[in-house]
C-alpha cells in the first residue's frame, strides 16, 4: 500500500485490490492490535455498494473470527440526515458497541458523512475507518475536515469533525461506479482547477494513474488552502440554492456545483470549460426553474442568520486578476449571485429574453 501525500493528521493509503485485506490488517496487526476475541466491527454501506463488495470485504474479518455487523442505510447526497444517523446509532446500541470498537464507512460521500458524523459523537468518539468507493469520496470526502448532514432543504446544516483513524482508497472500486456518479465527483476537481491549476482538468479528462492523480489533487487542495481555506467555498452559494430548490432531486451535488462554477469564471474561460463539461457529461444550463425562483432561495440562504456582511469568493478587481475572498454586504452578495445565475439561465429563459 502507498501512502498518499494528503497532508492530513491521518494516513490515506492507496492500493488497487487492497481494501479487502488491508482494513483488517490495519485494525488487528497494525498499531492498534485489536483483540479479535473482544472487538466489534460495524460496516456502514448502502444497498448498491454492499451488493458489489460487502462479501469480499467482510471475509477478511470472518477469517479472523470476527463477524461484522452490516448497517445498511439509504444515503444519497440529498438523503444524508439525522434519520440515517439514528439508524446507525440504533444498530450500535442494539449490538452493544463501545468506543473501543470500530465503525467502517464503505461507500460514497454520503456514507462517509453519516458514518463520520456518528463516529465523532457516539460515546465521545469511536474508532473510525473510511473506505471511499466513488470519485468524489476519494477526491474530496476523504480529506474533509468535517462531516455534514442536511436538514430538509438546507444543505450541510449539521456538522461534526471528520476524524478517521485512516482512509483506505482502492481504485478497483471505480470500475463499477455508474457514469452519473463519476460525473458527480468531477466538480470538486474542476473547482481546484479553476482556483489553482487548470492542467489538472486535462489530467481528469485523459484519466490515468489514480494514485498519481490523487496526489496531484491533494497537493493542489493544500496549496489553495494555504492561501485561504475559504477559497474552497467558491460556487457553494448557487450550488446549494439549486440543490435546495429541487430538494436534491433534479441535479446531483456535482451537477449543481458544476453549474455554479461555470457561472463564476470569466467569459474567456467559459468556452474551453464548456468543452470539458461536454466531455465529462456535465450541464452548462440550469433547466426546469426560473432564475427568479433560484434567486429567492439563494437570498433566503444568504440572509437567514441576519448577517449584513458576507464573505464571497470572487475575482479581484485589480490586475493581475486572481481569486480572493471579498467581504461584501448581503445586497452586494445577492447581486454577484444574480449575475452568475444569468450566465446559466435555461434555454427557455434565453429564448424569452
Amino acid at each position: 500500500m502507498d501512502i498518499l501525500k494528503a497532508d492530513m493528521p491521518y494516513n490515506c493509503y492507496c492500493g488497487t485490490g487492497e481494501a479487502e485485506k488491508f482494513a483488517s490488517a490495519l485494525i488487528f496487526d497494525g498499531r492498534y492490535k485489536a483483540d479479535p476475541a473482544t472487538v466489534k466491527i460495524a460496516i456502514v454501506s448502502d444497498r448498491i455498494v454492499s451488493g458489489y463488495y460487502y462479501n469480499a470485504f467482510e471475509k477478511q474479518f470472518i477469517v479472523r473470527g470476527v463477524k461484522p455487523v452490516l448497517i445498511p442505510i439509504d444515503c444519497s447526497e440529498g438523503n444524508k440526515g439525522l434519520s440515517q444517523a439514528e439508524t446507525v446509532y440504533n444498530y450500535l446500541v442494539d449490538f452493544g458497541f463501545g468506543n473501543k470498537d470500530w465503525l467502517i464507512a464503505l461507500g460514497g460521500g454520503g456514507i462517509l458523512d453519516v458514518t463520520g458524523f456518528c463516529a465523532s459523537v457516539f460515546e465521545g468518539g469511536i474508532n473510525f475507518l473510511a473506505v471511499p468507493t466513488t470519485p468524489d469520496a476519494m477526491y474530496e470526502g476523504a480529506v474533509a475536515k468535517k462531516s455534514f448532514l442536511n436538514s430538509k432543504k438546507l444543505k450541510n446544516a449539521i456538522s461534526a469533525s471528520f476524524s478517521p483513524v485512516a482512509v483506505i482508497i482502492d481504485p478497483s472500486f471505480l470500475k463499477t461506479v455508474p457514469d452519473k456518479i463519476k460525473h458527480n465527483g468531477y466538480a470538486d476537481i474542476i473547482r481546484l482547477g479553476i482556483l489553482g491549476n487548470l492542467n489538472i482538468l486535462i489530467e481528469l479528462v485523459k484519466g490515468g494513474n489514480v494514485r498519481e492523480f490523487l496526489n496531484h489533487t491533494y497537493y493542489l487542495r493544500h496549496s489553495v488552502s494555504s492561501v485561504s481555506p475559504k477559497l474552497l467555498n467558491i460556487g457553494n452559494e448557487v450550488a446549494s440554492a439549486i440543490e435546495g430548490y429541487f430538494r436534491f432531486m433534479n441535479y446531483s451535488e456535482g451537477e449543481a456545483l458544476a453549474l455554479s462554477l461555470i457561472s463564476c469564471v470569466e467569459d474567456k474561460s467559459r468556452e474551453p470549460l464548456s468543452k470539458i463539461y461536454e466531455m465529462l457529461g456535465l450541464p452548462t444550463r440550469l433547466e426546469g426553474v426560473s432564475t427568479k425562483s433560484i434567486l429567492k432561495v439563494l437570498s433566503e440562504n444568504l440572509t437567514r442568520n441576519g448577517t449584513t456582511e458576507l464573505e464571497v469568493v470572487d475575482m479581484s478587481d485589480e490586475e493581475p486578476r486572481r481569486w480572493i475572498v471579498k467581504r461584501v454586504s448581503s445586497e452586494e452578495a445577492i447581486g454577484i449571485m444574480s449575475r452568475r445565475l444569468e450566465v446559466i439561465k435555461s434555454a427557455e429563459e434565453v429564448s424569452l429574453s
